[in-house]
């Protein structure tokens, strides 16, 4: 019997490479998303389910499985009021993940960011470092959370700002060596390979900085 894999945020840039990623891969069974809007997939595997993640009642009978992988996020730029960008960012996940845990999922793997820590000057790091330790002290039986450079790849939506950053990044990544090297950009691929390796096999660290996994996506192979 395989696993049985529940994505949120499965819609954007690294949700659609880990669902992509998950129904290809043997050990698992089922694949569960859990989306506002309806994703378009005839893959036997795939379950898609229409739920609003601030309201548990759209969702907590479908939220059952094994691993719960976390992709959920928003930008300042998209979300300007701070609190509603704190919802997203902290509340949402918090929520998710104890509905998940009340329901017997084992383990979360969560999608954070490269300097997330609550004592950040900044609120993207800051929203994500409470999300990390709020996630943390639920006490599932795994824990783990990602935490990636800046991300490759072209998204659907125009983020002007990061557009211009991902051209400098270009620029600036061979540069990068030694401690500076988990700075390089970091493709969303890479992310969700490391992200299901992770969840099946488990690690030995709770946070796993960008050029780690890249390190981690090699033992897959």
């Amino acid at each position: 019997m395989g696993y049985t894999g529940i994505i949120i945020g499965a819609t954007g840039l690294t949700g659609t490479a880990l669902v992509s990623q998950l129904l290809e891969d043997e050990k698992y069974d089922r694949i569960i998303t859990l989306s506002r809007k309806q994703i378009t997939n005839n893959h036997p595997k795939h379950e898609n389910h229409i739920a609003d993640l601030f309201d548990p009642q759209t969702y907590q009978e479908q939220l059952k499985g094994d691993h719960l992988f976390i992709c959920t996020g928003t930008t300042q730029s998209k979300t300007p009021d701070k609190e509603e960008y704190y919802r997203i960012e902290h509340d949402l996940p918090i929520q998710v993940a104890q509905v998940a845990l009340k329901n017997g999922v084992s383990k979360v793997v969560a999608i954070s960011a490269l300097g997330a820590s609550p004592d950040s000057k900044f609120i993207y790091n800051r929203g994500k470092g409470d999300m990390e330790r709020d996630i943390e002290a639920l006490g599932f039986q795994e824990s783990y959370f990602v935490q990636p450079a800046l991300i490759g790849g072209k998204r659907d939506e125009k983020r002007l700002f990061e557009s211009a950053m991902k051209k400098i990044q270009k620029l600036i990544d061979p540069l990068l060596f030694g401690f500076l090297k988990k700075y390089r950009t970091i493709e969303p691929e890479t992310i969700a390979s490391a992200m299901i390796y992770v969840a099946i096999n488990g690690y030995d660290k709770v946070r796993i900085e960008s050029d780690e996994l890249k390190t981690v996506v090699s033992r897959s192979f």
